[in-house]
Formats: C-alpha cells, sequence, structure tokens
C-alpha cells in the first residue's frame, strides 16, 4: 500500500504530522495530488474545541487546489492532470433543498474534511498529499488562476453569497463588522459591485489597515464606540447594509442599532451562542436580518473575478508554510498575538 504525508487531527489542540497510507479513488471518485490548501476559520474552532463536527482521526482542509492523478471507475467528465479545485458541499442531490439547487441547505450533506452526516461519516480533508472526491464535487481551474488562488475559491464563495445576499444594490453604504479573510474579500466584492461607501469595524488595528488596502473607505475600532462613529458619519441616519463576518454575539445588537430604518443585515459570521433582540427594533424599523450561509454554484463565479483580476487574495494570505509546519502553525494561529490572517500550506 502507498503512503502519504499529511497532517492529522486527533483532538483538541491535537495535530500530528504523519506518514498515512494513500487513498484510493473508489466508483465515481477522483484522486487529487494536493499543492495548496488553506487554514479556514472553522478549522481553528474545531482544533481548539473539537466537536462532533471533527471526530478524530480526521484530516482537516476544506480549501485546497490540485492536480487530478488518478480516476476512480465511471468518472467521465474529470481528466488525468486537470488543475482543479473542489466544493467541499457533498450534498445528497435527492431531498427537497438539493432539488430546489439549496445545496447548502442539504440536511444529507457531507463535507470534506468533516464528520458531517446522520452516521457522522468521516471525509478527510486535503491537508495531505493526496485526497479523494466524488466527481461532482471537482471544479476545473481556469489556466489565469494559480493553486493559491484556487485554495482560496471556497471561502471567496462564501464571501460573493453573502456580499450579494439581501438584494446589495449601487451606491449602498455598507459596514463590514470584521477584517478576517471572509471580512477583507467581502470589501473587495463590495467595491468591485459599485458600493457608495465602505467601512470596516475590528479591534486589530492591523486587520482594519487591510480592509482600506481591499477597498474600504473608513475604518473604526469596535474599541472605540463603533456605534456612535457610524451614526456620526452617516449624519445620525445610520448604513444601508451591515454585513457581520465575525462570530461576536454583541455584534448582532451593534449592527441593529447602526443599520437604518428600512436597512439590512448580513449575517454571515458563525455565532454559536444566544442573542437577545428585541423585535420591535425588527419590526418598527422594517430592518431585515439574512442569513448567509455557505453558497451553491458561487465558486465559478469567484473563479470569474480572480481571473479578471478585480479580486486580489495577496493582501489576505500573509504566509505561505510548508506541510510538516502545519501543527505549528495552529498553535500559533491560536495564540492571542497572532497577526497573520490567511495562511496557505503547500504540500510540495
Amino acid at each position: 500500500m502507498e503512503s502519504m504525508k499529511a497532517v492529522v487531527f486527533y483532538g483538541t489542540e491535537d495535530m500530528r504530522f504523519e506518514i498515512v497510507p494513500k487513498p484510493v479513488p473508489g466508483p465515481g471518485e477522483v484522486c487529487i495530488r494536493v499543492k495548496a490548501v488553506s487554514i479556514c476559520g472553522s478549522d481553528l474552532e474545531e482544533y481548539r474545541k473539537s466537536s462532533d463536527r471533527s471526530m478524530p482521526p480526521l484530516i482537516f482542509g476544506h480549501e485546497f487546489s490540485g492536480d487530478v492523478c488518478e480516476l476512480g471507475e465511471g468518472v467521465t467528465k474529470i481528466q488525468m492532470g486537470q488543475r482543479v479545485t473542489v466544493n467541499p458541499i457533498l450534498y445528497c442531490g435527492e431531498c427537497f433543498y438539493c432539488k430546489k439547487g439549496l445545496i447548502n441547505l442539504c440536511n444529507n450533506r457531507r463535507s470534506v474534511g468533516r464528520t458531517l452526516g446522520v452516521k457522522k461519516v468521516r471525509c478527510d480533508g486535503g491537508m495531505a498529499n493526496y485526497v479523494c472526491v466524488p466527481e461532482f464535487a471537482v471544479i476545473p481551474l481556469v489556466d489565469a488562476v494559480t493553486y493559491n488562488q484556487g485554495a482560496l475559491l471556497e471561502p471567496l464563495a462564501v464571501s460573493y453569497n453573502a456580499t450579494r445576499c439581501g438584494g446589495f444594490e449601487k451606491g449602498e453604504t455598507v459596514v463590514v463588522v470584521g477584517a478576517g479573510p471572509i471580512g477583507l474579500m467581502i470589501i473587495q466584492y463590495l467595491k468591485a459591485f459599485g458600493a457608495g461607501r465602505i467601512i470596516v469595524t475590528d479591534i486589530v488595528e492591523e486587520r482594519m489597515s487591510v480592509g482600506l488596502q481591499c477597498g474600504a473607505d473608513t475604518k473604526v475600532n469596535v474599541k472605540e464606540n463603533s456605534v456612535g462613529k457610524i451614526l456620526e458619519l452617516t449624519n445620525g441616519i445610520g448604513v444601508d447594509r451591515v454585513i457581520i463576518a465575525a462570530g461576536v454575539p454583541s455584534t448582532v445588537q451593534d449592527a441593529i442599532k447602526m443599520v437604518r430604518n428600512g436597512g439590512n443585515i448580513v449575517l454571515v459570521g458563525l455565532i454559536r451562542h444566544n442573542v437577545e433582540i428585541n423585535p420591535m427594533d425588527l419590526a418598527g424599523r422594517q430592518i431585515t436580518i439574512h442569513g448567509s450561509y455557505m453558497f451553491t454554484t458561487e465558486m465559478k463565479e469567484a473563479m470569474e473575478f480572480i481571473a479578471s483580476g478585480e479580486i486580489d487574495i495577496d493582501p489576505i494570505v500573509t504566509s505561505v508554510r510548508p506541510l510538516e509546519d502545519t501543527p505549528q502553525v495552529y498553535q500559533e494561529l491560536i495564540s492571542s498575538n497572532n497577526k497573520e490572517i490567511k495562511v496557505i500550506i503547500t504540500t510540495d
């Protein structure tokens, strides 16, 4: 049996670089030689505090790109040697939501790099030399897109979906709460879509400065009464839209205060705690809150933005590290003095 290098998760803050058996594609599957894999914020959350979404032993990595190196029986649309990325949503295709095209809401879905589904099926991810996935999940890369860019098409699709959510209109004044990778990508899309004014908020000055580099017009530090400052910037009216790309519960209440009457709030950050809301703030001011969860087909649209140069990942990718460094990188990323935004792991 052939072997490969991989980084295996064994539980809370226990990530190990190991030699493991190389996977073999089953019927309808392809094997991909991974070139680049990105560390997602959800990976870090599972690393800090494991859940039934990451039952060990498990290879993380749902944001990656590489070359097709082996075809399973019955594969007809994907060819050997193709440069590809992967949509990690392994939907069933048969349920109510799948038939409506809402594959992100499929209750039977599995996910690359996670243990999801009724039976908690293990689906190893791309933090290894090789990974096998169903043919329907594979997305060929256009020539203009590099492996590193291809590894970020998944979060770029998440950001694209969130930016459009709720019917974005040109000229809007928008607050992006959180200058992490998703927030910074959203800022770039807002700029490309024709937002009138973009305000970025965070507690880390360096990240907000990158937000300005990505297209934001103004930065406001959350530590300095961000609600009051944003109301002041809008003559007391509030902004047209608030996109929450942070996982902090208080951001929801702040968003209600800073959005104008009749405005929209888009929640893409995964907040895992209860939040107290007065319904009169929504009904009496006609505020709409939209949930934006992952995406459906937007990875292809995101690739077009990358290929055209309208979206630039360079300000967001702060480090590129080799696979064997990954356990150390995870420890660095959860430390209180971490300055990284997005780290890409290379497997060569």
